[in-house]
This record gives structure tokens, sequence and C-alpha cells, in this order.
């Protein structure tokens, strides 16, 4: 099993690394930010929710990050990061919200093909690619989603494009 998870991980990294364009695009919108006058915003849903004092007060933190509170809390060079595991009724509409008043944001999901139209008019959206569970059991049950992974990979990846952006020591 532990050689499965290790397939299946690297399976998974393999289809983040893939999006390579997507992952810079995503960093130099929230580097505007970082590097200017705004801060990153967080809006996590589902369990990212239980990560959010590590996005906001972490030793990897982006910027001076804060959780999103009200739209009217958002000045214009705010960045919004959105982060949800699966893209949901709800997360649909805090997009849609988000969209329509002009606000630059980054979405990090799992793609929902019964979404597509919506997901693939977003300008800045990176799949988590862990859709579903992936180790096979006795019982041909699967468990062990492993999408927190997947986000901290893309985290990682994000954190570093950014730094690189904004560090004038490189």
């Amino acid at each position: 099993m532990d050689k499965i998870l290790q397939t299946q991980l690297n399976n998974i990294y393999n289809q983040i690394n893939a999006q390579e364009e997507e992952i810079e695009i995503a960093a130099r919108l929230l580097a505007q930010a970082v590097h200017g006058e705004g801060r990153v915003v967080m809006k996590t849903f589902h369990d990212f929710t239980k990560i959010e004092p590590l996005l906001t007060g972490g030793e990897l933190k982006l910027g001076s990050p804060s959780l999103f509170s009200s739209l009217e809390a958002l000045d214009t060079p705010d960045r919004v990061l959105v982060i949800a595991n699966t893209f949901d009724e709800e997360v649909k509409a805090f997009t849609g919200t988000l969209y329509e008043n002009s606000v630059e944001f980054v979405l990090i999901s799992n793609y929902n093909r019964h979404e597509a139209e919506t997901i693939d008019s977003f300008h800045h959206y990176i799949d988590l690619s862990s859709p579903r569970p992936l180790i096979p059991t006795p019982a041909f049950d699967k468990i062990v989603n492993p999408y927190i992974n997947a986000f901290t990979y893309i985290y990682y990846h994000l954190y570093v494009l950014i730094d690189e952006m904004t560090n004038e020591e490189y």
C-alpha cells in the first residue's frame, strides 16, 4: 500500500507540475499584493479552514495575509486566495461574487467537470488534482485523498515564486 501511495502522490505532483504556467500567473497576481500596498486575503472552505492559522501566521505566510471578512474590507490592491477541496455551490457563489465585483482572486480547488464552464472562465485557477481517495482497501473501498498534500505543494510553489519575484537579492 505504501508503494501505491507513493505512486499516486507522484502522479498528483506531476499533474500539478503540468500547470506551471497557471501557477506562475497566479504567483504574479499574488506578488502584486505582497510587494505592493495590498494584502493577500485568504478565504478557505471545507477542511482548509483548519489551516488558516498557518496561512496567516506561519513562517511561510504570503506577505501580511489576513482572512476574508467582507467585500467592503477589501482595497483595490488586495488579492484574494480562495482555497477549497471541491468547487461546490458555496465556493461557486463566493467566487461569483468576487468576479461580479471585479476583485482579483486565485482559486485553488479540485476541478468540477459539472462546473467546467464557470471554472474555465476564471483567469487564475489551479487544480488540486486530487478529486477522490486513491488507496484500495481489502473491502474494495478507497481511502486517503491527499488534497491537503496537493495544496501545500502548490502553496510552497507559489511561495517560492513570489519570493523570487519580490526579493531584490535574486
